[in-house]
């Protein structure tokens, strides 16, 4: 995880194109004991690893996410686990800046071709 995670983080500078990493982290929510318990399993194992990672409550998800509907859900939510830098990036820049590397590289790529196996 930790070694993703930095390859994520300098993708950009080293494709020298934007792939619009965007890290605001993540929660996953947990809406039962055993989740509970699966969720504080992987949080542990992450920070055992040196990566953060913290389990939340269902007070503490409240002051995170104050608008989901917490009176009528279907799913009780009882905590989560959350990871501050977690994020996304595009994935169609992604793969653009990996093809420009490439082609910058040498690499000659051949668009709407068939696939001869």
């Amino acid at each position: 995880y930790e070694l993703s995670m930095k390859l994520w983080e300098r993708m950009e500078q080293d494709l020298n194109y934007n792939t619009m990493v965007s890290q605001r982290g993540i929660i996953n929510l947990y809406h039962s004991d055993a989740q509970r318990d699966a969720f504080a399993r992987r949080g542990n194992t992450m920070r055992i690893n040196g990566i953060d990672a913290e389990l939340l409550d269902a007070e503490q998800i409240r002051k995170e996410l104050p608008f989901l509907n917490y009176n009528n859900s279907r799913f009780p939510i009882m905590g989560g686990l959350l990871q501050r830098r977690a994020g996304t990036a595009r994935h169609d820049a992604v793969v653009w800046g990996y093809a420009r590397a490439a082609s910058e590289g040498g690499v000659d790529i051949i668009q709407r071709s068939e696939e001869h196996t």
